[in-house]
């Protein structure tokens, strides 16, 4: 123990905190006598990244951690563990954590306000919460909003406890800046993003994000070394050349213009290539449908199905019309109208954007762009099919995907679901070796509705719309949106700006951090003190930890329990996963401080606030599970283990439920779980892919988005029924136009920025940072890896960019956009677009009793803007591309 204790002092302590109890690294518990002399190894499970599922194995020797490693044999990750798991010793061990009930004595909040916290026992703590809770809860349940986000993926009564509670108010501090599921629910019907089949591709097209080795996921890391040892050919469109990018074609593009280069290629299949999976376009979207000069589906007037042009009796009939032969291109006559086909007015709605003009744009030259193009349709084999456990599907082993360096823009969304249509074009969706959801699998994702389209899913479902708004973080407004603490904040400090007619009067983390893992920081501290009661389910002495009026200290994920099902991954599938249904669970290790497990302290809030038990309560919440999120990240009860309405019950017999609930069948539960540490079957593989479910023509994927068309002009009526504009913007038609339903090319919000802004500015999650759960960059193990990399915590520029500048390596600068600045040192490298400056991880910021590791490096998120002008009116996703100036300062080289 003393060698994991000195190594933190030694790395972490400084004089100007010593004296906090807070960062005492000697206020272990007491070591169980028992525990002397003895060697055991628990079944883990890791937290250190949103994937969240490697299975790990944690050593103990005499009640110390001494050792996680990865379990060989146990998917995903058999046996390997990034440099982030391996560190989990020192997230249990981290002086900087909270390790008592505390409350404020100190009125005055800011981060570097000293909160002079008063120890307290856990039942006054909670009984203070509690009142302050149910206090709200009497007067206007609305008035809480709870802030969730990685750093506390483990619980599972969050949401139920929301519900129970009846505030719709929970924000998630980590999506604006990476709002990515729009076009994945809407074409999938899934969640949360598109994904490619490894076992099968032969030609893989990335923008934007990572299959894996980027930020160090064990798994698909692997998969992508296997698929490209056998050929699989790799296309990485990226301001960076990547870890990934080094292995395929690396394609240098201007930040923020990925969406022009889309353009284009889908312009050379569309126009110069011309050959498409025409069996997929007519059977499985709705190309073939009739467009009215409203821009709606045309319909029949008795049966009000939309109408297609049939061939067979030269005449518009209903799309499900037995023995048609439905046009997919052209022009015809209904009544005193001439209608098109879907497929012609999308074709059309590309026709200006060729390679040459996207290539004044996104500097992604012509001939690479057709190049690209008629590689992606040759390795496509339109019209080729394969077998998989007997089931004959379409083999298209080619894919695109994009993610949030792509979507994260004004027109963002637009950008995603032209790179559905690409796919669409050779019909790879949802058939091996194509472009796969990475969520639920199964009949539902895809199926059709009455139009014949299948029904949209998750955030592609639009939010309710209530006039005045109930959601502070104006979900009324962007009813397609991911989460929104950047709207949350603006309408906290400016309500009647945004409609609300109450107040928020009390905040809750859990896991959130919006300080730091948002823009204009300033902005979210000056919320905080507006609000009246704040209170942190505290891990460590985050931003909004240090800004609570009470801190609920939380176990470290070691020391967790936790069962969780297996979800399947979010950079890539192969056959080592595909079909694997799992529930894994994590053994705790003995608790080191007075700590509780999040869903513990869930429970005693709820029986102290009154909303536990009987109807509408907590238990009532968990049994019910219609709502989405709850459905798929609760428990998931079944008859006859749902709970009883006015029981209490532990942590272990909810998750023997759960276990007992869940798809084996076999009436083990807890016991025999945790005896293995995972249990796991495998569905046939055919079973993964969804095309599976409804074969041939039974469902259609969009290709003409009536759905955004019809949620922007529904959101239009209620704004219109309600007497009001939308908030926050001058000219809603910016609003409004980007839900038209074709794309077509936008601007981003920096394309008009000053002439002195003339660079941009991008990031990328990291190896050692792909997430802060755990407070990784904090990690005095990882920081000695980060601290090693030459392009971690510094200003990343061109080499011939910042020869212009008069810049070298060391030299300190100020980078500076429209809405903040930030300070860093230079390192140059031809890795680069010429036109970008490249700023890695979540660095920066911190507290008056952090940890100071978070203080070290510059904070990107810093130079991004909260404004509603800024963003994808859409999805509500954040500029993640700022236009910026680079300026040396006065310093020492370093």
């Amino acid at each position: 123990m003393n060698t994991v204790i000195e190594r933190y002092t030694d790395m972490l302590l400084n004089k100007d905190f010593s004296d906090s109890m807070l960062l005492s690294p000697y206020e272990w518990k007491e070591t169980d006598p028992s525990q002397i002399g003895e060697k055991k190894t628990l079944y883990g499970l890791c937290r250190h990244c949103m994937q969240g599922d490697c299975a790990t194995l944690v050593h103990m020797e005499d009640g110390v951690v001494v050792k996680v490693e990865g379990r060989d044999d146990v998917p995903p990750n058999y046996g390997s563990l990034c440099p982030r798991g391996n560190s989990a010793i020192m997230s249990l061990y981290n002086p900087y954590r909270v390790k008592v009930p505390m409350v404020r004595t100190n009125p005055q909040k800011g981060l570097d306000v000293d909160p002079r916290w008063k120890e307290v026992s856990w039942d006054e703590a909670l009984n203070i919460v509690a009142k302050e809770l149910k206090k709200v809860r009497d007067e206007d349940p609305r008035g809480l909003v709870i802030c969730e986000g990685w750093g506390e993926r483990d619980t599972i009564l969050r949401i139920p406890f929301r519900v129970a509670y009846g505030t719709p108010n929970e924000i998630g501090s980590h999506g604006p800046l990476c709002t990515v599921h729009y076009a994945t629910g809407l074409i999938h019907g899934n969640f949360p993003v598109s994904i490619v089949d490894l076992e099968y591709c032969e030609y893989h097209i990335t923008l934007g994000r990572s299959l894996g080795p980027n930020f160090a996921t064990t798994g698909g890391t692997r998969k992508l070394t296997k698929a490209l040892e056998r050929g699989m050919k790799l296309i990485c469109i990226d301001p960076r050349c990547s870890y990934e990018a080094s292995k395929g074609e690396w394609i240098p593009v201007r930040p923020g213009t990925d969406y022009a280069f889309l353009l284009a290629m889908a312009h050379t299949m569309f126009y110069e290539i011309q050959t498409y999976d025409r069996e997929f376009l007519i059977n499985r979207t709705n190309s073939c449908y009739l467009i009215g000069s409203d821009g709606n589906y045309k319909r029949d007037e008795k049966l009000n199905k939309p109408l297609i042009w049939d061939f067979n009796t030269g005449s518009a009939v209903p799309f499900d019309t037995e023995g048609a032969s439905p046009a997919l291109e052209g022009s015809y006559p209904y009544h005193n109208e001439i209608l098109h086909t879907a497929f012609t007015l999308v074709r059309d709605g590309f026709i200006t954007y060729t390679p040459e003009w996207a290539e004044s744009i996104c500097t992604i030259p012509a001939e690479t762009i057709r190049r690209i193009a008629h590689d992606f349709v040759s390795h496509a084999r339109i019209g080729s099919t394969i077998e998989v456990d007997g089931f004959v599907f379409p083999f298209r082993p080619v894919s695109l995907n994009t993610e949030r360096n792509v979507t994260n823009h004004k027109g963002g969304t637009y950008g995603d679901l032209t790179g559905k249509i690409i796919n669409m074009l050779v019909g790879n969706i949802e058939v091996p070796g194509g472009c796969l959801g990475s969520g639920y699998r199964g009949a539902l994702a895809i199926e059709p509705g009455d139009d014949g389209t299948m029904k949209p899913g998750y955030e592609a479902v639009p939010k309710e719309f209530h006039y005045p708004p109930d959601h502070i973080g104006l979900e009324e407004f962007f009813p397609n949106c991911h989460t929104t603490p950047h709207l949350a904040v603006n309408a906290i400090l400016e309500p009647e700006k945004y409609y609300i007619d109450y107040e928020v009067k009390a905040w809750f983390s859990v896991g959130g951090n919006p300080i730091r893992m948002n823009a204009e920081p300033e902005k979210y501290v000056k919320a905080f003190q507006k609000i009246p009661f704040s209170v942190s389910i505290a891990y460590h002495m985050d931003e909004p930890a240090i800004m609570a009026d009470v801190l609920l200290p939380e176990h470290s994920f070691l020391e967790r329990l936790r069962v969780a099902p297996f979800y399947p991954q979010h950079q890539s599938i192969s056959n080592e996963v595909s079909g694997l249904q799992m529930i894994q669970m994590r053994q705790p290790v003995p608790t080191l401080f007075n700590t509780m497990h999040v869903d513990d302290i869930f429970m005693e809030l709820a029986e102290r606030i009154g909303i536990l038990y009987g109807e509408d309560g907590l238990n009532d919440c968990i049994n019910h599970g219609e709502d989405w999120i709850i459905k798929d990240h609760g428990l998931n009860l079944k008859d006859p283990y749902k709970l009883d309405l006015n029981t209490r019950y532990t942590l272990t017999e909810l998750f023997d439920r759960q276990i007992r609930s869940w798809k084996f069948g076999d009436g083990t539960g807890f016991e025999e779980l945790n005896k293995a540490g995972y249990k796991a079957y495998w569905q046939p593989k055919k079973n993964f892919y969804l095309y599976y479910y409804y074969p041939g023509n039974q469902t259609k994927h969009e290709f003409y988005f009536q759905h955004l068309k019809n949620t922007g002009d529904t959101l239009k009526k209620n704004l219109r029924a309600n007497g009001i504009t939308f908030p926050g913007v001058q000219d809603e038609n910016e609003i409004f136009d980007l839900y038209k339903p074709i794309p077509y090319w936008v601007k981003n919000s920096e394309s008009n920025a000053p002439s002195e802004y003339d660079l941009w500015a991008i990031n990328w999650k990291t190896p050692y940072f792909s997430s802060d759960v755990g407070n990784v960059v904090g990690n005095p193990w990882l920081a000695e890896l980060y601290k090693a990399d030459p392009f971690e915590a510094v200003i990343c520029i061109n080499t011939e960019t910042a020869k212009k500048k008069a810049l070298k390596d060391g030299d300190p600068v100020t980078v500076s956009s429209r809405y903040g600045s930030i300070d860093g040192i230079v390192r140059t490298s031809e890795l680069f677009h010429p036109d970008t400056l490249g700023i890695s991880g979540g660095y920066g910021g911190g507290n008056k009793h952090g940890n100071p590791l978070n203080r070290k490096g510059p904070n990107f998120n810093a130079l991004i803007s909260t404004e509603i002008h800024t963003l994808d009116p859409v999805s509500a996703g954040q500029e993640m591309a700022p236009k910026v100036k680079i300026v040396k300062r006065k310093g020492k080289k370093q």
